[in-house]
């Protein structure tokens, strides 16, 4: 087991540039920090429900269907060609290695 001196010993030290990159990152999110307050996120809110408003008028209305996410695997999804020839190509493998054997 390598001790934890061991392993800084193996590290290459940061650059003065890895340094600089790391500390100005730093500083961004600790902006972005300061800047993420209840207050905005109100104001922010408040700009969605406009834009949803005034583009009301683009929407469809679905009146004639209901529309479910999840059906609870009632309806499966239809294969995708990629998974159908996967699925024959390792039938095909299991019946060659199978049929080889004589268990």
């Amino acid at each position: 087991m390598v001790m934890q001196r061991d392993r800084r010993k193996m590290i290459a030290p940061e650059s003065k540039k890895t340094r600089r990159a790391r500390d100005k990152l730093r500083k961004q999110w600790a902006e972005q920090d300061r800047l993420i307050t209840p207050q905005a996120l109100a104001d922010t809110v408040d700009k969605i429900h406009k834009w949803i408003a005034a583009h009301a008028l683009n929407r469809t209305a679905l009146k004639e269907k209901e529309i479910g996410l999840f059906d609870q695997n009632q309806n499966a999804a239809a294969l995708s060609q990629k998974v159908e020839r996967f699925a024959k190509n390792l039938q095909v493998e299991l019946s060659n290695l199978f049929g080889k054997c004589n268990v």
